[in-house]
């Protein structure tokens, strides 16, 4: 125990020193360690590194002696929007325009330590991102990208330390618990949309935080037979409350209004306001098989629930009516609050994998996932972009006694144009400034590449 404690302490200061700010690809995991991801994260019933802290618990007891692995994942995501129209404003039909979007390679550190203690009783702890997104555009609504005004950058993202314990109740049953200790993170840059004014095209900026949050990751595992195991392991679902501030950028104490007799100045209020939100992150359930049909092969089979319907839509609140302008009257933008409707649908993930061992050395792996998007047309914006999508991953494993590398390389691919044909209420309330009554259609698909390494090392 003392020796745990001890490797434990450098760990977790090694991955403070490491993991800074983690970003991750999609509203979803994109992996955590390379050789999970290689698997397409049918994970459950393999579990045998100190990532299982994600996947699952239980297969900590799998561990033989002290293991450190580090790794890192790099997503480079590419969004095309096609014909980009939004048809009623109060300035007329504005578009069609093509744009995509100008992410930068984002990075995903991960990191995870664990050992037995005792011939029955495992500990670990890992440091890494369950879910993420962090998406840029374009931001120049006059030139290229009419939805700027609805989002040009977004972001939303959760960092956690799991300490977890597993315990070995029988020859072939473990148990494991985890408890994820998190920061999470969402904002949003956008561009006003107030035709008339001279808050017209200049930039607002949501930035949130949720300092502490919690949830438990809870595990089994079951080995009946050498060469067969299954996994079943259960995500819980965390409570956030964000708070920060929603400001006018560059902000100004007055603007201008055009009006019937020319233009007016008058004052402006309340350019930065505190703000607060309440985004939960579902639970996830996943369930897993492993079987080994020769002793170098492999296969893994996942299916993972995740209940996004919990995000059924957020109320931004303001403490002081943002940009408030009351000599504008009935015309005034100041608002109190921004409701935003998701209604967003639970999803299941098939995932399958499979791994082929050529040697003592060398391990081959590859996979592939279908992953349905949980955002219907009706809610679908530039803030959370998502699309139904094939998942493929290859990787390989090499071994060079204590010390081994896994490797990764991924490629998602968007199943189809997904069309917007003016059901999306939240960009079609974007531009409805001056009372019109807009309607926005626009066709979208993409995809992306990722790849990534992991060091191992076993004390």
């Amino acid at each position: 125990m003392k020796r745990f404690l001890v490797v434990s302490a450098v760990a977790l200061f090694l991955m403070a020193v490491v993991s800074g700010p983690a970003i991750a690809g999609n509203v979803d995991t994109f992996g955590i360690g390379a050789k999970a991801t290689a698997l397409g994260g049918a994970y459950a019933a393999y579990a045998n590194d100190p990532f299982a802290i994600y996947y699952n618990p239980a297969g900590l007891t799998q561990i033989e002696s002290a293991t450190l692995s580090a790794g890192v994942h790099f997503v480079k995501p590419k969004l095309n929007i096609y014909a980009y129209e939004v048809k009623s404003t109060v300035l007329g039909d504005l578009g069609p325009v093509d744009f995509s979007d100008d992410s930068a390679t984002l990075i995903v550190p991960s990191m995870g330590f664990a050992m037995p203690i005792t011939e029955k009783f495992s500990a670990g702890v890992a440091v890494y991102v369950p879910y993420g997104l962090d998406i840029k555009w374009n931001s120049n609504a006059s030139a290229t990208n009419l939805g700027a005004y609805n989002s040009y950058h977004s972001w939303y993202m959760r960092e956690v330390v799991t300490p977890s314990v597993a315990f070995k109740i029988s020859d072939c049953l473990s148990l494991g618990l985890g408890v994820s200790i998190g920061k999470s993170k969402s904002g949003v840059d956008r561009l006003a949309f107030a035709p008339g004014t001279s808050l017209n095209n200049k930039n607002v900026m949501t930035d949130l935080e949720d300092d502490v949050n919690w949830s438990a990751n809870v595990g089994l595992l079951y080995k009946p037979l050498e060469n067969l195991s299954f996994g079943v392991t259960y995500r819980g679902r965390t409570k956030t409350k964000f708070e920060g501030t929603t400001k006018l950028l560059n902000a100004q104490s007055t603007i201008t209004v055009m009006t019937a007799g020319g233009p007016v100045t008058v004052p402006l209020n309340n350019t930065e306001v505190n703000s607060t939100t309440e985004i939960d992150h579902p639970e996830q359930i996943q369930v897993g098989v492993r079987f080994l049909p020769i002793k170098q092969l492999s296969l893994e089979a996942d299916v993972v629930w995740t209940h996004w319907a919990i995000i059924d839509g957020y109320t931004v609140q303001f403490d002081r009516a943002f940009l408030d302008a009351p000599l504008l009257g009935a015309s005034n933008p100041g608002r109190t609050s921004e409701y935003f409707a998701r209604n967003w649908s639970n999803t299941t993930q098939f995932r399958f994998g499979a791994e082929w061992q050529v040697n003592e050395t060398i391990a081959l792996r590859g996979s592939y996932f279908y992953d349905p998007s949980p955002i219907p047309d009706e809610t679908m914006d530039l803030q959370w972009p998502d699309a139904d999508k094939h998942t493929f991953a290859f990787g390989v494993g090499l071994n060079f006694g204590n010390f081994s590398i896994d490797g990764v390389v991924q490629y998602l691919l968007v199943e189809n144009k997904r069309n917007i044909g003016g059901e999306s209420e939240n960009l079609n309330d974007t531009y409805s400034a001056g009372g019109a009554s807009p309607s926005v259609s626009f066709s979208a698909d993409g995809y992306m590449w990722a790849w990534g390494l992991t060091f191992n090392y076993k004390f």
